[in-house]
């Protein structure tokens, strides 16, 4: 009975030890970052968060981006809501995801969730580009707003481009990033 209990202290133990805090000499610890950048000049994307569909960026923005005026709202079961908007004829789509509430740039840094990463910035603001290889048509780009806040676009390319080579859906996924950016209130009191 001991060493279960043994055994189960040790487990816990190395559990709360596998984020250990940052120590700061100004003020109190600071959890980890990773390697992601404090964004310095922050925005705050957290009024988008009930509704991504409604903002910030309006319709003509969005049809200018090539994609429909009108989106689709859903849940995700992170409890964070999600924009998902098509191009002509379903051959691309692009999904906008405001995280309020925790510092998904960190995680992502933390995660590394596909094979290729890259830091980027993305109108100022630090950002990672995110696919699973080279030739995929799917790019994730994440942009830190500000601590504790930040946001994600998913672009899926459904087809190869009209030359027949694969359309780059990093490099436009960063542009929809960058007009969201653009259209982003300063963070409040910074």
């Amino acid at each position: 009975m001991r060493l279960g209990r043994l055994v189960l202290l040790v487990a816990l133990l190395g559990l709360t030890s596998c984020a250990p805090e940052v120590r700061s000499e100004d003020g109190p610890p600071q959890a980890p970052r990773y390697g992601a950048p404090i964004p310095s000049a922050p925005r705050d994307v957290r009024p988008y968060s009930d509704d991504p569909c409604a903002g910030p960026l309006d319709a003509a923005m969005w049809e200018s981006l090539g994609f429909s005026e009108r989106g689709l709202r859903r849940s995700l079961p992170t409890r964070e809501v999600v924009c998902r908007r098509e191009g002509p004829n379903r051959e691309r789509f692009v999904s906008f995801i405001v995280v309020p509430g925790r510092d998904v740039l960190v995680d992502t840094y933390r995660v590394r969730q596909f094979a290729l990463f890259a830091p980027m910035t993305v109108g100022g603001l630090p950002a990672t580009r995110e696919q699973a290889s080279p030739e995929s048509l799917s790019c994730s780009v994440t942009v830190g707003t500000a601590e504790g806040q930040g946001f994600i676009v998913n672009f899926d390319s459904a087809s190869i481009g009209s030359s027949g080579e694969a359309q780059n859906p990093c490099r436009l996924g960063q542009q929809v990033a960058e007009r969201i950016v653009a259209s982003l209130p300063p963070l409040p009191g910074k």
